[in-house]
């Protein structure tokens, strides 16, 4: 079967590795029936057109480009399949809504993708959004990467423009708190192995070590996108002769001037926060470049980096203990939020999550 008399769904299904080491496979004969249904739902709900691509997605949301019959450019729908999912996809709305009311240079609010058409609340849910253009920075980091300095570059001064005057410094220990707090209870929530002796001292070492560093020192407070990675930004290229095919929205990327990658779009906005770390974008990209670079897990440079006492790379330069641990929490929360998958993943867990935790519960200091 076929949606809508064109490729089925299970030949368009993309199989990738995701930064911390999760291989997401196609879901079996019942995740493609019911993904077909999503889609034929969703066609029904958004008019005539023709499905071009389809992706699974990180996370629980079957992601889809689709035509509109009437020749105008191909749109991004998303749809989600699980109640996190549905949460998700209206926090990535809401946060990119209001960013985009605050940004007053049009040319960076461009960055961010527009909401074409919501129906979250809907039977399906459904999101639509514009396709950006673009080169995907992991994708272009795979093919290039002597670029990953002058892709670093440009992503940081992108999202610093974007956060124009919002920025301070803070050490609330309510405002900490409320970085915290959720998100170690969605470790201990999702996690059995967290909820054990062993997860358990890590947790609390975790958040006695962040609580202390976050508010002893004055931190940098500012929009925070969350999931700050190659992956989720889009590149104008610099290499000339890119195929037609890698820019999302099926033309041929311009060349950047000078070689320099130019960003193009920033997406995947779930895990904004308007009063969020700033620290942890940059930690963030900075671990998933150790990922992308030189396959090293996000758990093996973090625990690394809680025995030298920071994350050191050429591209970031140095990077407090605090900002890399920040970092580590927000992916591995998020991840577990969004998708009750990870917790069943036993690679994932094994390489990216439990060494962490079990590094921090054998150096806690005894309780007095």
């Amino acid at each position: 079967m076929s949606v809508g008399g064109r490729v089925p769904v299970y030949e368009l299904m993309g199989v990738r590795e995701v930064a911390g080491g999760l291989l997401l496979v196609p879901p079996g004969s019942a995740g493609r029936a019911a993904d077909e249904l999503r889609l034929r739902l969703a066609a029904r709900e958004l008019g005539r057109g023709r499905w071009e691509a389809v992706a699974q997605g990180f996370s629980d949301v079957l992601v889809a480009r689709r035509r509109p019959a009437d020749g105008g450019p191909p749109v991004l729908v998303k749809c989600p399949r699980t109640g996190e999912a549905v949460r998700a996809l209206v926090r990535e709305r809401d946060a990119i809504a209001v960013l985009a009311a605050q940004v007053r240079r049009p040319e960076l609010r461009e960055l961010l993708p527009r909401t074409l058409d919501s129906r979250l609340g809907g039977r399906p849910p459904v999101l639509v959004q514009e396709v950006l253009p673009g080169v995907p920075g992991d994708v272009l980091l795979s093919r290039r990467p002597e670029l990953a300095a002058a892709l670093t570059a440009s992503a940081f001064d992108a999202l610093a423009d974007l956060r124009g005057a919002t920025s301070g410094s803070s050490r609330d220990g309510r405002l900490v708190d409320g970085w915290l707090g959720h998100r170690l209870a969605v470790l201990s929530d999702r996690v059995r192995w967290c909820r054990g002796a062993e997860g358990t001292a890590g947790l609390l070492a975790l958040r006695a070590r962040l609580r202390r560093e976050l508010t002893e020192h004055p931190t940098e407070v500012a929009w925070t996108h969350g999931d700050f990675t190659p992956g989720n930004l889009l590149l104008r290229s610099p290499v000339p002769n890119e195929s037609p095919d890698e820019s999302p929205n099926g033309q041929p990327s311009a060349p950047a001037s000078g070689g320099q990658p130019i960003v193009t779009g920033l997406v995947d906005w779930a895990d904004a926060l308007a009063d969020g770390p700033v620290v942890v974008d940059r930690a963030s990209f900075a671990l998933a470049l150790g990922w992308l670079l030189e396959g090293r897990s996000w758990g093996e440079q973090v625990v690394h980096a809680l025995r030298t006492g920071g994350l050191r790379r050429p591209e970031t330069g140095e990077l407090p203990l605090s900002g890399v641990l920040l970092a580590w929490l927000w992916h591995v929360s998020a991840n577990l939020e969004k998708s009750r998958r990870f917790a069943r993943n036993r690679r994932w867990l094994r390489e990216v999550l439990v060494p962490v935790l079990r590094e921090l519960a054998g150096s806690a200091p005894p309780p007095r």
